[in-house]
């Protein structure tokens, strides 16, 4: 599942990165090879999270399924279409799930576009810095303070 929606991540970063005319080929963290789109991978890292939200709330509602699933002749489980189509749902509502990003309220999808255009902007030195940091991600906490006492429990040992 999160391999799935790791490219759904990559297929929106070369979008903006084509969007905004920068070579997917040319990163800055990742290896540069002619068959890798090492600054998707790049503009990946900050986004994963949306991702990795998509699978956990994925989990948590118990929307899929084992028939979600197929078994391969090594023992691997992938994705079948119905469970494709689930995450593609999924990391898409995370997508466009909305921030606040200079005074205004913007999905992440548009922010992920900002963020490469501020790149290239950047890069062509019409900016003097990048901050890769803005907006945050705030989480809403649903447990409670017994829960989390409980775990620490095991993380003392």
């Amino acid at each position: 599942m999160l391999n799935y929606g790791y490219a759904l991540l990559e297929a929106e970063c070369l979008r903006a990165i084509n969007t905004v005319g920068l070579d997917a080929h040319v990163g800055f963290l990742h290896e540069m090879n002619p068959s890798k789109n090492s600054l998707a991978y790049d503009l990946q890292e900050p986004f994963r999270f949306l991702v990795d939200m998509a699978v956990i709330s994925l989990i948590e509602s118990k929307k899929m399924d084992n028939k979600d699933f197929i078994r391969t002749e090594s023992y691997s489980l992938r994705l079948k279409p119905s469970g494709a189509k689930k995450v593609t749902e999924e990391v898409n509502n995370w997508m466009n799930k909305k921030v606040p990003y200079k005074k205004q309220s913007v999905m992440w999808s548009y922010v992920l576009l900002l963020k490469t255009r501020e790149l290239a902007q950047y890069l062509v030195e019409k900016r003097k810095s990048l901050d890769f940091v803005k907006p945050q991600y705030a989480t809403k906490r649903q447990d409670t303070s017994d829960i989390r006492q409980k775990n620490t429990q095991y993380f003392l040992f």
